[in-house]
């Protein structure tokens, strides 16, 4: 069919060309979504198809996947026997074009709706805006497909809080234009008191094109015949929790899972191996959980393979090893359950603490907390996705926690797919709560976004009644102008999550200042903690994270800028005083993140190919923003025991050496820490504890 229609456009008398068919890779961070959705692509392109790899992700692994260096622009993959072309997105550029082209109408729209004039508008059209991955990463999306006559789009997504927030950009998209909407309503409603008719000219169709556009890309995520989702995990407690949680996400965004991954799974060994049985008897509860909760879909099992593919030929053998799940009943699900699981989730403290592969003696003993400065207060625990940060950052609490009985320590997830609950095997919510089994100076949260964004709005909504209250006092009606500002709070912004873990951060480090009539009890609930352990997001959006205080800091001098310019009309208020305070506490975080006595990031990696790649390029990024590098922890290291273990960790031992490098150069540590495999995962305190007792260095 393809052919056809290339030999009628020869011909001069093409049909139509077909949309493309989008599929994309969602999952937790690391589960293998890069490698799986490029692996499907160059299938899908050997088989005859015209196809379209993208990259959503802020981190980028798309070109380690293909051993190719890629760009914007899609470029042609050679190597394969068919035709494949691979891109990945750069949100600040897409953003710059999609505004440039709209940039003088919004520009209009703002001089007519709002107070500020055309240096005002200026000014905030020029400030950097956290989140725009997110913002234009589906329109971006749809321009790529129409590039070229493509027949499928794969795409590689953020992990699965920021694949949510990208589903949702329809929705924002179209409320933007609602606000810019409302903006010009007033001069629309001018026009015709004043002039006795309105015409409508470039603006309205700017604010119309953009309405468009929002019901174009909720009608492709809504077409089941165009529109899929290929959900990746493994057979891990982590993994599968937050897959639940994801699919069940995408289904409430109106998004259709047809198939579900199980990838890693661990082949049986070639002679009897008890960490390869313990590793095989974990994951085959989890793969019979997958197959319970996602019995009515497509499941698909791809093994582990000793060397993470990379490069075409690689990656079409791993896609010529992918077999479906057998379908389990659900007695058969229930008899292996977890809860009746009895599989150790951590070896005994006397074989815990193994050599790295390869080395004859036994490594020393390694505390993590060790390699931290004794005034550090804030630990950032950053990396690839699915590496471990949760666990490792937890258990960093945990002893930090313990060395410091009389500190206050806080472990802070800011990533907005949470799973440090999971981790500790707790409870745990956006509100400071103490870790049972854990030490009690050790406190716990979960940011929701949601959440704080709502109370802020609220926050705001009231001022924004005080404000006009205070300035016409019934004298006019303002109901355009009140409108504006109500719209514009209704508004979430990109980079919601990055900015409320910013305000969370500055509460956690900075304290809040209470109030003066506050009681004692208020006053220590408000203070500081001493050590803040920071369980972050994947890669791009910890990038993004560490950038926003010197962002947020320009957009509240722009702010300010505004108030006093217009000071006369709407009064200094209790806005500026909050924009000053506010100013005062990102001053402060700015200049602790830059100080290593004060501040410490560890970066937590696996000994593979695409993470150790990823972790070299997020130490160069640490150096230029000067954030403290501390140490560097390779988790899930095998340690060998039969062949198929020992091929495993004689690749590993490769990628570690190459990570001790990287440690001596760019940690102040200047040393790996190795952190053991262990099959199922810890969880809980006990059980970090004595995982982590089993580090080495």
């Amino acid at each position: 069919m393809a052919r056809d229609a290339r030999s009628a456009r020869v011909r001069g008398t093409a049909r139509a060309e077909p949309e493309p068919r989008f599929t994309f890779f969602g999952g937790k961070g690391g589960v293998g979504k890069t490698t799986c959705a490029a692996a499907a692509a160059v299938r899908a392109a050997t088989e005859g198809a015209r196809v379209l790899v993208v990259s959503t992700d802020p981190a980028h692994s798309l070109s380690d996947a293909l051993g190719l260096a890629l760009g914007a622009d899609a470029r042609r993959v050679g190597g394969v026997a068919g035709a494949l072309w691979a891109a990945e997105l750069d949100a600040d550029r897409a953003l710059t074009r999609w505004l440039r082209e709209r940039e003088d109408a919004i520009r209009v729209i703002a001089d007519r709706g709002t107070y500020l004039d055309e240096e005002d508008v200026d000014r905030f059209l020029s400030l950097s805006l956290p989140g725009v991955d997110e913002l234009v990463g589906l329109v971006e999306l749809v321009r790529l497909s129409r590039t070229r006559p493509f027949d499928e789009i794969v795409v590689d997504t953020a992990p699965t809080g920021h694949t949510l927030r990208l589903l949702e950009m329809p929705d924002t998209l179209a409320r933007l234009g609602e606000v810019l909407d409302g903006m010009h309503a007033k001069h629309r409603f001018l026009a015709s008191s004043l002039g006795g008719a309105w015409r409508p000219d470039f603006a309205d169709e700017t604010i119309a094109a953009i309405v468009r556009e929002a019901a174009s890309l909720r009608a492709i995520l809504a077409d089941r015949a165009r529109t899929s989702f290929t959900w990746v995990t493994l057979p891990e407690a982590l993994s599968v929790s937050e897959s639940e949680d994801g699919v069940r996400g995408l289904g409430e965004r109106g998004a259709s899972v047809d198939v579900v991954v199980v990838n890693r799974v661990w082949p049986a060994p070639d002679r009897p191996c008890p960490p390869c049985s313990g590793r095989i008897a974990a994951e085959q509860v989890w793969c019979a959980r997958v197959g319970e909760i996602f019995g009515d879909r497509t499941v698909l099992e791809l093994p582990a393979v000793a060397s993470e593919p990379h490069g075409v030929r690689a990656l079409l053998e791993l896609a010529g090893c992918v077999r479906r799940l057998a379908p389990r009943s659900r007695r058969e699900a229930r008899r292996s359950s977890p809860a009746r699981s009895t599989a150790r989730a951590v070896p005994p403290e006397s074989t815990a603490r193994a050599a790295p592969p390869g080395s004859t003696a036994r490594a020393a003993p390694s505390s993590l907390a060790s390699s931290l400065a004794p005034g550090v207060r804030v630990v950032f625990v950053g990396g690839k996705g699915g590496v471990g940060k949760t666990t490792i950052a937890a258990a960093t609490a945990i002893e930090l926690a313990e060395a410091r009985p009389e500190e206050r320590v806080l472990v802070l997830s800011t990533d907005p797919a949470h799973s440090l609950g999971d981790a500790l095997d707790v409870h745990v919510t956006d509100e400071a709560r103490a870790v049972a089994t854990a030490p009690p100076n050790l406190e716990a949260r979960e940011l929701d976004a949601a959440r704080a964004w709502e109370l802020e709005r609220k926050r705001y909504r009231a001022a924004i009644d005080e404000l006009f209250a205070s300035i016409f006092r019934g004298r006019m009606d303002a109901t355009f102008d009140r409108a504006v500002l109500e719209d514009l709070l209704d508004l979430a912004p990109p980079g919601i999550d990055e900015l409320l873990a910013l305000v969370a951060l500055l509460d956690a480090v900075v304290g809040v200042e209470p109030a003066p009539a506050a009681t004692a009890p208020a006053r220590a609930a408000r203070r500081a903690y001493d050590r803040v352990v920071v369980d972050t997001a994947p890669t791009g959006h910890t990038l993004r994270l560490l950038e926003l205080p010197a962002s947020a800091l320009e957009w509240v001098h722009a702010l300010m800028s505004v108030i006093l310019k217009y000071r006369s009309v709407i009064g200094l208020g209790e806005l500026a005083s909050d924009l000053t305070q506010l100013a005062r506490r990102l001053r402060a975080l700015i200049a602790l993140l830059a100080d290593s006595a004060r501040c410490a990031f560890v970066i937590v990696t696996r000994p593979a190919a695409l993470p150790r790649l990823e972790t070299e390029r997020l130490a160069r990024e640490l150096r230029r923003l000067r954030v403290p590098l501390a140490a560097v922890v390779a988790n899930a290291v095998t340690v060998p025991s039969c062949g198929r273990c020992a091929a495993v960790a004689a690749t590993e031992r490769a990628e570690l050496d190459r990570l001790a490098a990287l440690a001596s150069r760019a940690a102040s540590a200047r040393r790996l820490i190795v952190a053991p495999a262990v099959h199922p995962g810890p969880r809980g305190a006990a059980q970090l504890r004595r995982w982590q007792r089993g580090w080495s260095a």
